[in-house]
């Protein structure tokens, strides 16, 4: 039987929005998520076994690893590496996605796994750089019984929203991928995290012109932090239009 939730959905999604730049900036067209959308989740039964998410995962995993991406995200986090402000002690990733979407679509399921494998890739800098264990967290409402068997079977949480937004601090490294607006707004609400992954402010404006983006909290995220681009591979849009963002300043 299907389980149902009223929830603003994490799930990661992409509208082809052309937008013009600022001045001296070239009209283009960037993907951008959806913003401020609720709807009812509704989670339906598995269609793979744990074992067989295990195989797509290890398959997916290793592509991206192979990558340049991979590389070159290895590359970036390690001429960060002293620029936070504060070390990570968890790791809350949002709206990661189904490993098992209900119409079989590869492409979906290949991102969710490509997101998952560079979310671990990036736990596990900060981890080999700590002397404690850093927890990591999903908050996903569309995951279903063998997706966080799943990533429990990897020796990590799944938790119900609103939890993962309450667990942020200034210890966070929060991960999100084309995610609604007002899902970002949550992650934001309470504490700057030490690290944030996802779509930029100067995105945002880009797509919906400052004047039509009062977001008080976002302009304090970018003001706080310094931000490189996510390394992407060439004609693939997992992570395309996503900054990481290094806090440098602790919060007034």
């Amino acid at each position: 039987m299907s389980l149902t939730a009223e929830e603003h959905s994490s799930e990661p999604q992409e509208a082809w929005v052309k937008v013009h730049g600022r001045k001296g900036r070239r009209s283009r067209k960037i993907p951008t998520p959806i913003g401020s959308v609720s709807c009812k989740v509704v989670v339906g039964p598995p269609s793979l076994s744990l074992e067989q998410v295990k195989q797509d995962y290890g398959r997916f995993s290793t592509q991206w690893e192979s990558s340049s991406s991979h590389g070159q995200l290895q590359d970036l986090l390690s001429s960060h590496t002293n620029d936070t402000s504060s070390v990570v002690t968890k790791a809350i990733c949002f709206g990661l996605g189904t490993f098992d979407p209900p119409d079989g679509a590869w492409e979906q399921k290949r991102k969710t796994h490509v997101q998952l494998a560079a979310f671990l890739a990036i736990v596990e800098h900060f981890q080999s750089k700590a002397s404690h264990q850093i927890r990591c967290v999903f908050q996903e409402p569309i995951l279903n019984s063998v997706d966080k068997a799943f990533v429990e079977s990897l020796g990590h949480e799944v938790v119900e929203s609103p939890i993962g937004f309450q667990l942020v601090d200034p210890e966070t490294l929060a991960f999100g991928v084309h995610l609604y607006r007002d899902i970002y707004s949550q992650v934001i609400a309470t504490h700057i995290p030490a690290i944030f992954v996802g779509t930029s402010y100067e995105i945002w404006e880009d797509a919906h012109g400052a004047e039509n983006l009062d977001w008080a909290r976002m302009k304090e995220l970018d003001r706080l932090c310094i931000k490189a681009k996510f390394p992407e591979n060439q004609a693939d849009t997992t992570f395309s239009s996503t900054v990481i963002h290094w806090r440098q300043k602790d919060e007034s």
